[in-house]
């Protein structure tokens, strides 16, 4: 068992301007995680206690774990700040056993970190869902990473964040250019032309805000087509089906998060 870490999940740093669309205050979600391979940024992830980053299985697919690396605590993927990063090796890459590469379903992971972080102002917890069954369609999501901040472009210095709707599963397979049979009840959908996730904005958070100004992770950035494009939003994996998966590959550590 790890030693206790108690944290409040999800609160964000909340004296730091945001503007949608555009670079996050410094470290104003600390538990935004950066994942690097062989040395290059490959995608995001979400630090869910001191032991855990949540992210997408497609992100790790054929990995060697030897090769990876975690940041947490940065937003400036290319300097270093006053307050440098917090890097940590992966000990373990726990991947859905059932993810498809064909359709991106149960498009979900977890990083075992090989030493355990220590809470700061920097560095905290997202919370997850306090329900399974709770369903975020109709509200407005953010999505958070270092992708790209259009299709094809370049990968941007600082942690991007872009406010989007979240659509009902209905919805998603009614109203956009998708095929309906494509998008499962394990996914969901948010975004709107101009605004979506991009590429290398994959395993990153869509979050939502409670009533206690905390924020939860709702979804994990998958697929999608191109990136803003009218009619294909982004696609989600739905964390609230997860939530007994998660726990599962977590029992051996405390959740120690609040």
């Amino acid at each position: 068992m790890a030693a206790v870490r108690r944290a409040e999940c999800g609160v964000a740093n909340q004296e730091i301007r945001i503007v949608g669309g555009r670079p996050t205050g410094v470290n104003r979600y600390p538990w935004i995680a950066r994942l690097v391979y062989d040395g290059k940024f490959h995608c995001g992830g979400s630090l869910l206690n001191g032991d855990y980053v949540l992210t997408a299985a497609h992100c790790v697919r054929r990995l060697k774990r030897s090769k990876m690396r975690v940041y947490l605590g940065d937003h400036d993927q290319f300097q270093e700040g006053d307050t440098p990063a917090i890097m940590r090796h992966v000990a373990a890459i726990v991947r859905h056993r059932s993810f498809d590469i064909n359709n991106y379903n149960h498009d979900i992971a977890l990083l075992r970190l090989r030493k355990p972080v220590t809470f700061t102002k920097r560095v905290r917890p997202v919370c997850l869902p306090l329900q399974g069954n709770e369903d975020p369609a109709g509200r407005m999501g953010t999505v958070v990473g270092w992708g790209r901040t259009s299709e094809g472009g370049t990968l941007p210095s600082l942690v991007q964040e872009v406010q989007v709707p979240i659509l009902s599963l209905d919805e998603c397979r009614r109203r956009s250019k998708y095929r309906p049979g494509r998008i499962t009840a394990n996914m969901v959908c948010a975004g709107k032309a101009q605004h979506d996730s991009c590429q290398g904005d994959s395993g990153g958070p869509l979050l939502v805000g409670r009533a206690d100004d905390r924020h939860e992770i709702v979804g994990i950035v998958s697929w999608g087509v191109g990136c803003g494009r009218p009619g294909y939003p982004g696609v989600y994996t739905r964390v609230g089906r997860y939530l007994e998966w998660i726990n599962r590959n977590m029992d051996d550590v405390c959740r120690c998060v609040d």
